[in-house]
Parts: structure tokens; sequence; C-alpha cells
């Protein structure tokens, strides 16, 4: 069957995830002004119940990295989430956001960073970057960022909400620039939405001109066959994978890349499946492994 064939009988807003068939109101639109205008927002992603216990669960298990704090004490960053807390798994492999993903990169996708940011009163406004800044490819090229922010306060223009250029992620010939040379628009919503952008798209938290802070969670994903930002096989420990579903376990690493013989195997062989089986000098012709595929 042509592929524009089978294209027509997808049903809308739906999308299959590690298996399931997702229904994603918005699914197509979103997936549409992301390749148009570079983002897209969803309302009331988490509800009011999921963003309260989250906030707690974040004050109560994670600390910031205190070194980026001085010296005017207003920039409040925890990496390496998945490492610290167990909060956040069901945020980072929630089917709906990985119909986004998977959408917007391809079927391939892994997590590569997922953080907290928490604007104090007074912080600086952020430079305009790239998320795909960091991985020296030539532009222009396919999209290979995905980055997600859950607004965990309200997100407003005076407490810094996120600073974005439309179109911005196609002017592949263009150097970012920096305000005022450039206007980015700032992105108001409340908290429990969510707002996510493809990579090459310009943007960086505003200046908290409030009184209050700006809390949020920051989830990046890239195609899983380039190397993470976060190193998420160092950074999160071994003890506590059997404590994560395994589909996030295999989102943060443990899975074949592209095939069997691709990015990720271990012996051609699954790597979640081979995770406690290997011991130095091993014989992979034990019954006890996993078959090749």
């Amino acid at each position: 069957m042509p592929s524009a064939e089978k294209e027509t009988l997808r049903k809308p807003d739906t999308a299959t995830v590690f298996g399931e068939e997702i229904v994603l109101p918005s699914l197509d639109d979103a997936l549409c002004n992301i390749s148009e205008v570079g983002y897209f927002v969803f309302p009331n992603w988490l509800s009011e119940k999921r963003v309260s216990k989250l906030r707690d669960d974040l004050v109560n298990e994670v600390r910031p990295i205190v070194e980026l704090m001085p010296p005017d004490k207003t920039t409040v960053r925890a990496h390496n989430l998945l490492g610290k807390t167990r909060c956040v798994d069901d945020l980072v492999c929630d089917p709906r956001l990985l119909a986004v993903v998977q959408g917007m990169l391809g079927p391939h996708v892994q997590v590569s960073v997922v953080a907290m940011f928490d604007l104090l009163p007074g912080a600086k406004a952020q430079g305009l970057h790239q998320d795909d800044g960091l991985w020296p490819i030539p532009r222009p090229h396919p999209p290979f960022v995905a980055n997600a922010v859950i607004a965990v306060d309200d997100f407003t223009v005076e407490n810094g909400a996120t600073m974005l250029v439309p179109e911005s992620h196609k002017w592949h010939d263009r150097p970012v620039q920096q305000p005022p040379d450039i206007s980015p628009i700032q992105v108001e919503m409340s908290a429990g939405s969510m707002l996510i952008w493809t990579g090459a798209l310009w943007h960086g938290g505003g200046a908290n001109r409030s009184d209050s802070s700006r809390l949020a969670i920051d989830i990046n994903f890239n195609l899983s066959y380039l190397r993470q930002q976060e190193n998420q096989f160092i950074g999160i420990p071994r003890e506590q994978l059997p404590k994560m579903p395994e589909r996030l376990r295999r989102l943060v690493g443990y899975q074949h890349g592209l095939n069997f013989v691709g990015p990720g195997m271990v012996d051609l062989r699954d790597p979640l499946k081979m995770l406690e089986e290997v011991k130095f000098g091993y014989n992979v012709n034990d019954e006890r492994f996993p078959q090749i595929g």
C-alpha cells in the first residue's frame, strides 16, 4: 500500500507509542504549528492536583546546583532529575508527550535532559539560543531535538515567561541574535500547561520582575542515535532502574537506536534484557542470554 494511502487511514489526533494507540486532542494542530512557527502550547496538560503534588515533591526531594546561585542567588537549577527523584517519571514517559515528540522527530527518540528551573525575583533574562546547537551538525538539517516545559507556576511576562522567536527555526543561514536586534514574544500560560518547541527555535527564559518565583520542569528529547546532553547511564543509579517503568528505562537509553544491529545494542541483543546478565568474560552463547534481535 502506498505510504500516502496509509496516511489517509490514520485516525486524526492519534499516534502509536510503544505499541499503544494514543488519542491526543489537538495533536495534529500541534505538529502543524510546530512545523510552521516552531512551538505549541497545550493548556491544562496536568491537573491542579498533579501540579500541587509535583511542587511539593520537588521542594522535598530535589536540591539545586548551588554553584549556579551566587552572586545574585536568583538562578535555581537542578539537573539529572531522574537520578534524584521518582516524582517526574510519569511526566517524562507520558504517552501523550511521546506522541508529540515522535511526531516531531520520528520513532527513534530518547531522553536527553530532565531538569528543574526556578526563576527567583530579580533573575535576569537568559540569552536566546537553540537547543540543537550543542551538536556540530551543519544547518539545514532535519529536526533532532524537541524540548518541553511544564509550568508548575503560572508563566507571566512579569515573572519571566519563556521568550520565543516564531519561525526562527527556519533561519538556517542566520546566527542567533539577541534583543534589541530581535524582538521575541513571551509565552504566558497557567500552571499545569505545557509549552513544546523544536530544537532549532531561538528561545530563552525571561527576566523575573515580579515578587514571586516561577517554577518549571524541562524535558528535552533527542534522536536515540545521538549522544544525550545529560549522561543518563552515569546519572541514574543502576538500583533505581527497576523502580522505573520499562518505557522510561528505554527512553533514557536502554534501547536499540535504530534496529538490533544499530547504536545501543549489546552483542546484537536488546540492551535492557542484557542489563543484569553481562559479567566480565561472559559467554553470549549461554542459553540464559536472550536471542539475537
